[in-house]
């Protein structure tokens, strides 16, 4: 399925697994996208989150009023890395590298990119070619 990470890194943190009626059609396309990031990128990059349960979800949201109701993590089609030294400067090189690959049309997949302290989030959402939804979050929950 991917080069470079495994289905057990997109666990949600409350310890529900990936769902597997999902793998093929939302996991499989994510990691895709995944992979290449981590070719451009050159060296290891690390899944902060990926699929989050809907109780977890629930769970966050009850500490936080930012968090998306219906998150692309919920649905399985997102992931927040980071590389293994997640510096501010490290942080926003990675986001500016996944940038250039999508506008040089390296990831077309790609719907979703949000950057934050610490982390860069990416998202396989439905979305019209060429069109990418961009944000930056203050921390957990303040996505799109």
């Amino acid at each position: 399925m991917s080069k470079y990470f495994s289905i057990d890194e997109f666990r949600s943190h409350d310890g529900a697994e990936y769902p597997a009626e999902w793998v093929d059609s939302r996991l499989a396309p994510l990691c895709l996208v995944l992979d290449r990031i981590r070719e451009a990128w050159g060296g290891p990059l690390t899944v902060v989150s990926g699929y989050r349960s809907a109780a977890y979800n629930a769970r966050l949201a009850s500490n936080s009023s930012g968090v998306a109701k219906n998150s692309q993590h919920i649905q399985g089609r997102a992931s927040d890395i980071r590389p293994r030294d997640p510096t501010t400067a490290n942080v926003q090189r990675l986001h500016y590298l996944i940038k250039e690959l999508h506008h040089g049309h390296h990831i077309d997949a790609l719907g979703g990119l949000g950057v934050y302290p610490g982390w860069v989030h990416v998202d396989i959402r439905a979305h019209q070619p060429g069109v990418l939804v961009e944000w930056t979050g203050v921390g957990v929950g303040s996505e799109q």
